[in-house]
């Protein structure tokens, strides 16, 4: 079939070319820019105890030069467009073998990103119908930065200050004008293409205590079975992460429709999309244990020590999904309270996500603590039974819809000032049903406080003639009264403040972008006097406090040269939105660029 597919293209291309009139000129225009950034990190943020710790230090973190060259080549009806950054990173690593000290790529690494590389037929076959092949970005989505509906196109994360970045992928594109007003666009997208992920994002998966699971009973047992196998000097640590592609099959290609235009001179489109989600889900878990051959001890305290590990292997995966989108863009007009005051811009996108429910599997080698065995095999989740007698396991993401969107607003004042408000409803790394329309929540932290003897019960309860069955009912109800969890909804809610300040003639440019996480977090924890568990609000000013702040200062020297500095403000608990490690913390950053 996709053999027929190209075949078809390839023919319908050439065909297309055989009407072009010797008169037509090739028209060619080159540029680029040449770039350095700066990047220093203000602080250090770290996941994991001593025995599996992640650390990213404070100082430089990224020292990169861009060498980026556009081409556009236009001949009649016929295009061809390159944009391409050669970029070299500026740091090698920092353990080389010795014979690595002799290989350039190694000393002065360098990598090339692909922006654009493709071909485009106007007129294609037939009057209105335009197509193009290659390696491009199709962003169809109407608000600014944050888009919910631009799913063809995976994120790009890798450098944070790059807001709303995207990755190009080869697509076959055709765009049908429908009279005036309208055109009907379709998108295929043959292999699949995962996000790229920030250089902090190893630290996401090694913090054990945020536990995926949907399941809240389940949870609690989990947690308190890692603190006892702790409390017995066997810790739980991640060790290897693999995420699996999908295969690069006819059913596994992300394909798109879009149908946009105007209604009374405001811009709108409907788009459905089929295809995955290109942050990275677990769906297996696999528990061995390695014994010490001499404990290991926290490093300047002798008595605190390890005799192993029980070490866990994580399998991603990136799951399906089907997006019904919803942009609306335009002018509401405000003449009429003033004759001076200019129109105020909005932004609306929406999308309606259908995911495919993703569960985990857990297994484990055998594993003896404290005397005590474990069999191989695979977890007992206690979650029953399906109607083919198969245990039902954990749920990750359900298959409840969800809805994502953007609400904006931009206003101008005078020459100089420029507002940007925003209400942003689910990040592009956010994924699965609950927030405040139909609660759901993913841990950010869990732990059972050794405080208080929380064993006990465990030991109260356990009956040595039926082991197995005993530790499990024990470890579920003791995790119920001792476990701690401090939750957020699976979709946030932020809120986007942009200010723009031109001065100088419009050379320089003073900027202030701030998110604030108005989600809400809690902490839930077992209330021995009401006897049940309880969630407790973590005031927004307080705990729960979560925020980036983003100042900015321009100036452009004209003639090409462009020079700007800044930062990257995250403040937050660790167990916060941009608190979190994992985000790669406060930076300083400095570029210069020049264009030509």
């Amino acid at each position: 079939m996709m053999k027929s597919i190209f075949l078809a293209v390839i023919i319908g291309m050439v065909a297309a070319w055989v009407p072009s009139t010797a008169a037509e000129e090739l028209e060619l225009t080159l540029g680029g820019r040449v770039q350095s950034d700066l990047h220093f990190r203000l602080q250090e943020k770290m996941v994991g105890d001593y025995y599996a710790e992640q650390r990213l230090t404070e100082g430089v973190v990224r020292n990169e030069n861009y060498l980026k060259i556009s081409l556009d080549a236009n001949f009649g009806r016929f295009r061809a467009v390159a944009d391409v950054d050669l970029v070299w990173t500026g740091m090698a690593d920092s353990v080389l073998e010795l014979g690595a000290l002799s290989q350039r790529a190694a000393i002065d690494p360098y990598y090339l990103q692909t922006h654009a590389l493709y071909l485009e037929v106007v007129d294609f076959l037939i009057e209105g119908l335009d197509l193009r092949v290659g390696q491009q970005l199709v962003l169809w989505g109407k608000a600014d930065q944050f888009n919910p509906t631009n799913n063809l196109n995976a994120a790009d994360v890798e450098d944070v200050l790059l807001f709303g970045e995207q990755i190009a992928n080869f697509m076959i594109r055709a765009d049908w004008v429908l009279g005036t007003d309208w055109t009907l666009s379709g998108v295929l997208v043959p292999v699949f293409k995962p996000a790229q992920l920030p250089r902090s994002g190893a630290l996401a998966l090694a913090a054990v205590d945020r536990i995926p699971f949907a399941e809240e009973s389940l949870r609690y047992r989990v947690h308190f079975e890692n603190t006892m196998t702790g409390a017995a000097l066997y810790p739980t640590a991640v060790d290897q992460v693999r995420a699996h592609l999908p295969a690069r099959t006819v059913e596994n290609m992300p394909f798109s429709f879009r149908l946009a235009g105007t209604i009374l001179t405001q811009d709108v489109a409907f788009s459905y999309y089929r295809g995955r989600h290109d942050f990275p889900q677990p769906i297996s878990n696999h528990a061995r244990q390695e014994v010490f051959a001499e404990p290991l001890c926290r490093p300047g305290d002798p008595a605190d020590c390890i005799d192993g590990l029980l070490l866990t292997d994580v399998t991603l995966a990136y799951p399906r999904m089907q997006v019904l989108g919803f942009n609306m863009a335009g002018e509401i007009p405000l003449d009429w309270l003033a004759k001076s005051m200019h129109g105020l811009g909005y932004r609306l996108e929406v999308g309606v996500y259908l995911p495919e429910r993703v569960e985990l599997s857990v297994h484990q080698e055998e594993i003896i603590i404290a005397g005590l065995p474990q069999p191989a095999g695979e977890y007992d989740y206690r979650l029953g039974s399906d109607a083919q007698g198969n245990p039902i396991r954990p749920t990750i993401i359900s298959d409840s819809p969800f809805a994502k969107w953007t609400l904006g607003l931009d206003y101008t004042l005078g020459t100089h000032w420029m507002i940007n408000l925003m209400w942003v409803h689910g990040l592009s790394d956010e994924f699965g049903a609950g927030d405040f329309l139909n609660e759901g929540f993913v841990v950010r932290s869990g732990q059972v406080p050794l405080e208080g003897s929380p064993f006990d019960c465990f030991f109260a309860d356990f009956d040595m003639s039926d082991p197995a069955n005993s530790a499990i009912n024990a470890a579920s109800s003791c995790g119920r009264q001792n476990a701690v969890e401090i939750l957020r909804p699976s979709l946030g809610d932020y809120l986007v403040l942009g200010i723009d300040f031109h001065f100088a003639d419009d050379k320089a440019l003073l900027r202030l972008f701030s998110i604030f996480d108005i989600s809400g977090t809690y902490r839930t924890y077992f209330d021995a006097e009401a006897g049940t568990r309880v969630r407790k609000y973590l005031s927004l000013f307080g705990d729960g406090f979560s925020m980036i702040v983003y100042p900015e200062l321009v100036y452009n020297f004209g003639n090409g040269l462009e020079l700007s500095a800044g930062a990257l403000l995250q403040f937050g608990k660790n167990y916060s939105k941009f608190g979190d490690p994992a985000a790669g913390g406060s930076l300083f950053w400095t570029r210069a660029r020049f264009y030509f």
